[in-house]
């Protein structure tokens, strides 16, 4: 089920469900020296209700009349669908490479192999098409960036 603390549950360590890296063993002497740096409370249950937030989208009835009354009336929506953070507890390194620090990965050399996206989205970029400069952010640029992150 759903983690209520950071780190793995003792079953899940008899399983080796989702634990490489996190324990370090020096000697007889164990330490969870992974849960300290790089603890996560992201497991398969809570990434598939991510991937159920972003796919729903803002469903409440309400939200989307008072949208629908606050976009005539102001000239935008008040309600967004919910964020989801883009975290998925699967890294398996301590320490992030530099293109995952900065999203820049040009000579594809980290994205795929030790960094890998979300795969359920980025709904908060939506709202940023073409209200800066013009073509600031494209349909292709967000259909590329929505695409990046897509686990095949």
């Amino acid at each position: 089920g759903l983690r209520y603390r950071m780190r793995p549950t003792p079953q899940e360590y008899k399983e080796g469900k989702e634990v490489d890296g996190l324990m370090f063993q020096l000697g007889p002497l164990k330490l969870k020296l992974g849960e300290i740096f790089g603890g996560t409370g992201n497991n398969a249950e809570l990434r598939e209700i991510k991937k159920k937030i972003v796919a729903e989208g803002m469903s409440d009835p309400k939200k989307l009349e008072e949208n629908e009354y606050w976009l005539s009336r102001y000239g935008h929506k008040r309600w967004e669908a919910p964020y989801v953070d883009q975290s998925t507890g699967l890294n398996k390194q301590l320490f992030r490479g530099l293109s995952a620090w900065s999203g820049c990965d040009p000579l594809k050399e980290e994205r795929g192999v030790t960094w890998f996206e979300a795969d359920y989205g980025k709904p908060w970029i939506k709202k940023y098409v073409g209200t800066k400069l013009p073509g600031f952010v494209t349909e292709d640029q967000l259909k590329k960036e929505y695409n990046s992150g897509k686990l095949l």
